[in-house]
């Protein structure tokens, strides 16, 4: 494959990130943190309402490799051997038993969904809202409910936004697997690059002037590869915020009875 047509893939790859990751979880009910994400970095997730405020700068590119090693990036064992290229086990949804501990969700099946309801959900789920703006919302929601209704408007109210963060989940999921099996065809196309380039270098009577483009091509190539290796690593702290949301909704709902 020529220098440019690698480019491109990689080009293409690159954008494919932007525009599918829409974001996967640990064990927010048992304390875990996800790393901060360095400032400016714009955490994926569905527009508009979703994502979060756009910056500038990203986290910092990683050194280009050496020209005597130009394919030194290594692999993770988990990215050579499944399109999930996460260290988070995945998992596949969040279940109400993982994270509620409210009324029985059964009750929600008799309560109307008005649309105020309906907007409260929308509005909370957004992570560029501060999850503690979004605690106090749903709380004065419930509280402001007769006493005989507010059990199963908790529990319809969490209902509701956990199928809504679930799906968002979802999306993002499939949408860094599928980065990862980008990443893992790029790295495969990058290796026969690289052998081709060294094959090249023996030849006897090459063409110093190719090789250098060659080895140029290389180098650019492969930053482009560690660059995007190193954001899908906060890439994949999204699902994290995720649940975390949802945990942190359901106790101010519950705390509100």
């Amino acid at each position: 494959m020529s220098a440019r047509s690698t480019r491109t893939v990689l080009r293409a790859a690159g954008l494919a990130l932007a525009t599918a990751l829409a974001v996967v979880p640990a064990a927010a009910q048992d304390g875990a943190q996800p790393r901060d994400v360095p400032q400016g970095f714009v955490v994926p997730g569905p527009a508009p309402t979703n994502a979060p405020e756009a910056g500038a700068a990203g986290p910092d590119s990683p050194t280009p490799p050496a020209a005597a090693d130009p394919m030194s990036f290594a692999i993770a064992p988990h990215e050579g051997t499944t399109d999930w290229p996460c260290v988070q086990r995945r998992v596949e949804s969040l279940t109400p038993a993982q994270i509620w501990a409210g009324p029985d969700l059964a009750l929600a099946d008799g309560v109307e969904r008005t649309p105020e309801m309906r907007r409260l959900v929308g509005t909370v789920i957004a992570r560029r809202l501060p999850l503690d703006e979004a605690e106090a919302m749903v709380a004065e929601f419930v509280a402001s409910r007769p006493q005989a209704e507010r059990e199963a408007t908790a529990a319809a109210l969490f209902g509701d936004i956990l199928t809504a963060l679930n799906a968002e989940r979802s999306q993002v999921m499939d949408g860094i697997e599928r980065y990862g099996a980008k990443q893992k065809e790029l790295a495969t196309r990058l290796r026969q690059e690289n052998a081709e380039f060294f094959a090249m270098q023996r030849e006897e009577g090459a063409d110093a002037a190719a090789v250098e483009e060659a080895r140029q091509s290389m180098v650019w190539d492969t930053r482009i590869f560690n660059e995007r290796r190193a954001s899908l690593t906060y890439v994949c702290e999204v699902p994290t915020l995720i649940e975390q949301r949802a945990f942190a909704l359901g106790r101010a709902i519950t705390r509100a009875l």
